[in-house]
């Protein structure tokens, strides 16, 4: 019996594999079902949307819409939902505003029914709905935003700008649209995915209108946002995140100091121009960002620190005589009359500040909401890597809200996008449950990117 001894397999030829190929691994897209995972997201954002438009519908002054009563009905929906420290506390903070808004009504004779009053009541509410039909989800926080921000377009176009005589597109842009647009446009383009200095060079863009268009401060608010998205951007991983803030406001305070330079030139527009010139007339400190109302609100506070004044309109002369020495004292020009510019042409007086303004009127508890929120913008802005392609919108939300903090009275639906701060605040901090309600439904980090990346796009 003749045997073959068995013949060794047959060797392979190694296969040849380019450097690209080894280099870069095999990326397989998870496919996407449209009509399960896209389509209900894209359904429940167009809700929020409508929710957030309703806001355009005018009820009471600046504190009431009709996106309050839809708030209203929501509201009690909060009993069976799990809440984290960082979206109660400002729910407790408005709780412990309205008590002193109370008590100093009382003590200053003011209907329990003025706006004052129930200016910390109504942010409460809208932050209540806005947690219980967002919860921590951006894409969908976000969404509701920018129906807010087209409600208020309507509503400036429907009811008009009164108060400021002849309409023109310069006065509408500064006193009605501009901030609401940026936020349309940033959302806009988070959704389609677009990288974020792209997001920030759209920000410059939206800078230099606002600057030809004698919009100063909104101006600054883009181009810091822009800043801190760039600078992160570019210098992640290199630079400690307290150089880069550092960085960041190096940068705000040349852009600060370039622009009256262009203005005086009249390059930017006679009306900027005008204004800025008035401004140096002042002799105001830069900290106070051109406005003349601070030493008045400070005199103000310190007469009555715990309950304030109950009404702007109130102060005495004496507290008028002690706020014009406190201007002189700090840089004011002493032969111009700044009181002129503390009251306005309705008899009205002005303050000109929400954190002031709240404190004067109505004391330290009332200022206590606004304290915190400016900490929460703060806090945005420091981590911002935290909100992925939301980064811009939600820095644009801080620093403008920042800026409205400290410089800007309440407003039409202002109230509205300060309780969407704190929302996008409590998103990614204190993400520690209360044991108040039911379990969370889902992980917060779940909605990092836009509609578009859930459909497979990258």
């Amino acid at each position: 019996m003749i045997t073959t001894p068995p013949t060794a397999p047959r060797s392979e030829a190694p296969v040849r594999s380019s450097a690209r190929e080894v280099t870069r691994p095999n990326r397989i897209r998870p496919r996407t079902n449209l009509r399960r995972d896209v389509y209900p997201r894209v359904l429940y954002c167009g809700i929020l949307f409508l929710v957030g438009a309703t806001s355009g519908i005018h009820v009471k002054g600046y504190t009431l819409t009709v996106m309050s009563g839809l708030m209203l009905l929501i509201a009690p929906a909060a009993l069976l939902k799990k809440w984290t420290v960082g979206q109660l506390l400002p729910v407790a903070l408005a709780f412990v505003g309205t008590l002193g808004w109370i008590v100093s009504s009382q003590i200053n004779v003011i209907a329990i029914t003025d706006q004052r009053i129930i200016s910390w009541p109504s942010f409460a509410l809208y932050l209540i709905g806005i947690v219980v039909l967002v919860g921590r989800n951006l894409e969908q926080l976000f969404a509701l935003a920018v129906g807010v921000a087209v409600g208020s377009c309507f509503y400036y176009l429907t009811s008009g700008l009164p108060a400021l005589g002849a309409p023109s597109f310069e006065n509408y842009w500064k006193y009605a649209f501009a901030p609401w647009i940026t936020l349309i446009v940033l959302y806009s383009l988070a959704v389609f995915g677009v990288a974020l200095r792209i997001q920030a060079l759209v920000l410059i863009l939206l800078a230099f209108t606002s600057l030809a268009l004698n919009y100063r401060s909104h101006a600054l608010v883009c181009i810091g946002a822009a800043a801190v998205v760039l600078v992160t951007h570019y210098t992640r991983d290199r630079l400690a995140r307290w150089m880069q803030i550092v960085l960041v406001g190096i940068t705000g305070a040349v852009f600060g100091s370039i622009v009256p330079i262009i203005a005086r030139t009249g390059i930017a527009g006679q009306a900027l121009k005008d204004k800025v010139e008035t401004q140096d007339t002042t002799g105001a400190p830069a900290i106070f960002a051109g406005r003349t109302e601070s030493p008045l609100s400070m005199s103000a506070i310190s007469e009555k620190p715990w309950f304030g004044w109950g009404n702007a309109n109130y102060l005495t002369d004496e507290v008028f005589a002690k706020g014009e020495s406190l201007a002189v004292k700090i840089g004011f020009d002493p032969t111009l009359d700044i009181t002129s510019s503390w009251r306005l042409a309705n008899g009205d007086t002005s303050l000109h500040s929400i954190l002031l303004n709240g404190w004067a009127e109505g004391g330290v508890f009332v200022a206590l909401l606004p304290m915190a929120l400016i900490g929460m913008a703060i806090a945005i802005v420091w981590n911002s890597s935290r909100y992925g392609i939301w980064s811009a919108l939600a820095l644009v939300v801080a620093t403008q809200a920042l800026w409205d903090l400290f410089f800007s009275p309440l407003s039409y639906n202002l109230l509205t996008i300060l309780a969407v701060l704190a929302a996008i605040f409590a998103a990614r901090h204190l993400p520690k449950w209360t044991g108040f309600g039911a379990d969370p439904a889902a992980p917060v980090d779940a909605d990092v990117d836009g509609l578009v990346t859930a459909a497979g796009r990258r």
